[in-house]
């Protein structure tokens, strides 16, 4: 089996806390993980972008080729579309449509994409997808900084690879115990969250 995963995000979204669930979760599997980050400012809300690389076979190279994603996930919409270069018609993606200006934006040099617009890119270009404003769902159970496990959850639902149950546990077991039954709320909100109609915009 092969399964390319690429996240990509701002700093201070939970990208990396992602990234590196996954990964566990993988190894638990048995299977092999490369994975790499490349992280511009990210404490100043940089890019910051993981590739994941799971197979049941030896894996020379951490970076996910061009066009060879399986699984995209967009923590912010103009990230995702930063990466577009990196799916194909067979790919599914994630977009938490949260959007996090630049700073040119801020400064009024610059304009905002309409992320609608992105998601368009994306909807020419890959067979499913799935669209929600998951910082707003976190934000409604307490605390934006669960928008990750929100996140989490939802690829939980899209994709086979994960087991839900298991992965949660996963994802708890990374978490102070304090936090750990909330954010199984926020996870099993977002799994629940493709399941309505309109989320699904493939």
């Amino acid at each position: 089996m092969k399964l390319d995963i690429v996240i990509c995000g701002v700093g201070g979204q939970g990208n990396l806390l992602a990234s590196v669930a996954i990964a566990q979760y993988a190894i638990g599997k048995g299977l092999n993980v490369f994975g790499t980050e490349t992280i511009g400012a990210a404490q100043r809300g940089g890019s910051v972008v993981s590739h994941l690389r799971i197979s049941d076979q030896a894996i020379f190279s951490p970076l996910v080729p061009q066009a060879s994603a399986d699984l995209l996930i967009g923590f912010e919409p103009i990230e995702a579309l930063r990466n577009i270069r990196l799916v194909n018609p067979e790919t599914r993606f994630i977009i938490n449509m949260q959007p996090v200006p630049t700073v040119l934006c801020n400064m009024g040099l610059d304009a905002y994409p309409a992320p609608d617009n992105i998601v368009q890119v994306f909807r020419n270009r890959c067979a499913e997808g799935y669209v929600f404003n998951a910082t707003m769902k976190a934000q409604a159970l307490g605390n934006a900084l669960m928008t990750n496990v929100v996140i989490l959850g939802a690829l939980a639902r899209i994709s086979s690879f994960f087991d839900k149950e298991e992965f949660s546990r996963t994802v708890a077991d990374l978490l102070p115990a304090k936090i750990q039954d909330i954010n199984l709320q926020a996870f099993n909100l977002g799994y629940g969250l493709i399941d309505q109609e309109q989320s699904n915009i493939a």
